[in-house]
Parts: structure tokens; sequence; C-alpha cells
């Protein structure tokens, strides 16, 4: 019979507030307790415990912009980032994530983006996504941003739109008001977030038309979200003052400095400037930009090097503001969950209560990833992922040198992996609960 209620005992919970040693009762994908010592009695469905003893337990990361159906293309076709996999989500510690598309609105498309957020969510995972690009007019589904956020239920707002980037559409003030109008109405109809996700770049301008669209509109300014704002010291002094106005400061956990960027400010770093300056600790967030491509132009405009967003960069980041920067656990880890919660206003998630999703991971003393539930399924266990994808290869790409002998069930017929019917209704697929079982068939197609 399969586990329906799973116990974990005595982890030293944060909630994000440090509760101490706590049971944590979770049933379904809910938690439905947390308490100092829950014992149960009488008659009751099947119970797994987890002794977590001398462990963390945190509420599931919540990335606000992932690439996950890839990104790029800065440079070329063969700069187009790959789909994000499910065990790169969940080993990162993300359980919720929200889909972007971002330079390439040409041969990236939302319809590609919402597709790829329904296989995630059926996969193991919470997913959103925004509706457009860089550019403006930006891309929408239904064609119109507004009706994109009231009709469909994963499209919680508007972006990545680009502003203060030589790759954007140089949108005019104009332009602003009236997606920051669409975002807000669409959520005012749709009972959603309703924000507007903004890709800030490196131009002098920085959040320059931000302010001066505030100035002419009654627009509130927790309708804007802009993010990268890590992306030089000269911007992270901006967001300063955007976030000292009251304003959704977002940092970006992939935006570090490397061999070919001497210019970004390390986001933990970021963060303490931004604390240590006065912006509020509720107004600060951070996100990956995992899966999305990272240019490095010269002066001139030429493009000199590329790399890729790592969603595994959110945890390492928030780890060395604890640990580096010194900065109070529960606030470091209310950064990247429950302040995140309230910016999309997804109040079931970024806290360990009952009544919220059974979204959370446990850490040992040195915060590094152990176990990971989403939607109260063990995901990653002594920090090895569990739950694959549909068509993910934990060896590699099928037929590889480094992949293994096979993904999925070999059909002699065909002479390749197949994923079988239902053994009870060979008319049906297997849903995802059979595929997310306790049993955990790690070469269930894949």
């Amino acid at each position: 019979m399969d586990t329906y209620l799973t116990l974990i005992r005595q982890a030293t919970v944060y909630a994000p507030k440090p509760l101490g040693k706590k049971d944590v009762l979770i049933a379904g994908r809910q938690i439905i307790a947390v308490g100092d010592d829950l014992s149960l009695h009488g008659n009751l469905p099947p119970i797994e415990t987890i002794d977590a003893n001398g462990l963390l337990l945190f509420p599931g990361l919540i990335d606000q912009h992932v690439h996950m159906a890839g990104g790029g293309g800065e440079g070329g076709f063969h700069y187009r980032t790959p789909v994000i996999s499910l065990s790169h989500i969940t080993t990162a510690g993300v359980t919720s994530l929200v889909g972007v598309l971002g330079t390439d609105g040409v041969t990236r498309t939302t319809r590609e983006l919402l597709a790829t957020a329904n296989a995630l969510d059926f996969e193991g995972v919470t997913t959103y996504i925004y509706s457009g690009a860089y550019q403006v007019p930006t891309r929408t589904l239904t064609g119109m941003p507004r009706s994109d956020i009231v009709l469909i239920d994963k499209v919680i707002g508007i972006g990545e739109i680009a502003i203060s980037d030589s790759r954007s559409s140089h949108p005019s003030e104009q332009d602003i008001a009236e997606l920051a109008s669409e975002a807000r109405v669409g959520g005012l109809l749709g009972g959603k977030a309703g924000v507007l996700h903004l890709h800030v770049g490196d131009d002098d301008t920085k959040l320059q038309i931000l302010f001066d669209v505030l100035k002419k509109t009654e627009l509130p300014r927790s309708v804007f979200v802009p993010t990268h704002l890590n992306r030089n010291p000269d911007l992270l002094v901006d967001a300063v003052r955007w976030g000292l106005d009251g304003g959704f400061v977002d940092v970006t956990s992939g935006i570090r400095p490397d061999d070919h960027d001497h210019v970004s400010v390390k986001p933990s770093k970021a963060i303490r400037k931004l604390l240590d300056d006065g912006v509020h600790k509720s107004l600060i967030t951070m996100s990956s930009d995992s899966n999305g491509s990272s240019p490095i132009f010269d002066d001139n405009g030429t493009l000199i090097a590329m790399g890729i967003g790592s969603i595994a960069t959110l945890w390492e980041e928030t780890r060395d503001l604890i640990v580096e920067e010194e900065v109070p656990v529960d606030v470091a880890v209310s950064i990247p969950t429950k302040n995140v919660a309230r910016v999309l206003k997804l109040g079931h998630k970024g806290t360990i209560q009952a009544g919220a999703d059974a979204d959370f991971f446990l850490t040992d003393s040195e915060y590094r990833i152990q176990h990971v539930f989403a939607k109260g399924q063990w995901m990653v266990e002594d920090g090895k992922p569990i739950v694959f994808g549909t068509f993910e290869n934990a060896g590699g790409v099928p037929g590889a040198p480094d992949s293994k002998d096979h993904s999925g069930d070999k059909n002699a017929k065909r002479g390749r992996p197949m994923i079988s019917p239902s053994e009870d209704d060979p008319d049906d697929f297997p849903d995802r609960d059979e595929r997310q079982k306790k049993s955990r068939r790690k070469d269930y197609c894949c």
C-alpha cells in the first residue's frame, strides 16, 4: 500500500522564522501539522517516518526567474540554451519556479514556455510563467497580456520586459505604463499577482524610467519587479534608492564575478549592501536566471564570452549570505522563499505551517542539501535525485558514450527505450501519482 502520511521527526525548523526542533506531518501534498511531538495513534494510513534529528528544515525555494524552456541565442543558433531538467531543479532545493522567455522572442514562444511549465508541474514541481519577452510590443498567448493573465492559470504576470539594455526595444515611459496597467488589471481580474517583471541591463539609465513612470501615474510600486540589480555597482546604488522608496528589488544569483565578468556584484554581498543601506528585508528577493545565456560584451558591443545560468546558485548564494555575510538565517532564507511568495501572492508557498504546500528541504549543519520534498513527494534523498523527468537520463543523452544502457523499458520489437502503458489499463499511460509513488523507480523513463 502506498504511503499517504509522512512524519519528519525532530528537525530544526525555519519557517523561515526559527521554530526550534519540531515534528512536521504531511498528508498528500500539504503540511497538516507542525508540533513538538506529533505522536499518531489509531487506525491510520501507512506512515513513513524520517528521523531528521541534526538536520535543518527550510521552505522550498521559489525561483521567480527561470528560462525553463531554454533561452539565449545571442551569437547564433548554437547559443540557444537547453530546457531545464527536473532533477536540476530539485537538487537545488527549488520546489516552485516561474518561467520566462528573454532576448529571443522569435524562435522561442510563450506557447513553448507554457508547455514546458505544464510538463514540469506534471513531473512534480510547481510552475508558473510570465507572458512576454524582451520586446515591446511583447509576445503573448491570447493577443493581450491582460487576457493571458486572466484566462490562463499559469500566467501570473508580464515579463521579462527589457529596459536599460541595448538588446531591448527601448520602451518609452508610455510603453512601460501600459504594460504595468495590463499586468495590474489582469491580476485584479484573475485574482493573481499581476506583476511586471523587468530585465534591467547595463545602460546608464538604470532604473530611471521606473521612477519617471511612477511620478506620472497612480500605479502602485508593487506592480514593478526589476531584476538583475547586482549587474554592476552603479545599478545596485539605484536599486537601493528604489528599495528605500518601497519597491521590490530582485538580485540575480547567477550573476556574479568570474574570469570574464569583472563588474557584477556577488549576490550575497549585494544583498548585504541593500540591508546595510536600509532597504527593508521584506522587499529583497533573489532569483537565479537559470538556463538563460550570460553573454559578455566588450565596449563595442562585440560578444566575447558566453555562459549559462545555474539554478544551483540560488541556494549557494543564500548559504553565502548566512555563512560569509553573517545575515541571520531566517532573514537570509526569507529572501528566496517567503519574500518571493509575497511578491507573487502565493500564500500557500514559502512557509512551514499547517495548510501550506508540502514544499521543503533539509540540510546538514553546513547547509548542504540532503532531502527535498515538493508537493509532498520525496524528490531528493541523501543529496541525490530519486525522481527524474520523463525523458531525463541520469547518465547523459541516450546513445551517448556516458549514457545508461537504457531509458525506460527496452522494447524488443522496436529496439529502443519506450514508455509503456499502464498494466491496469493498456489504453492509459501512467499518471503523475503513479510515476511518483514511493517505489520511485529510477529507471522509469530515465
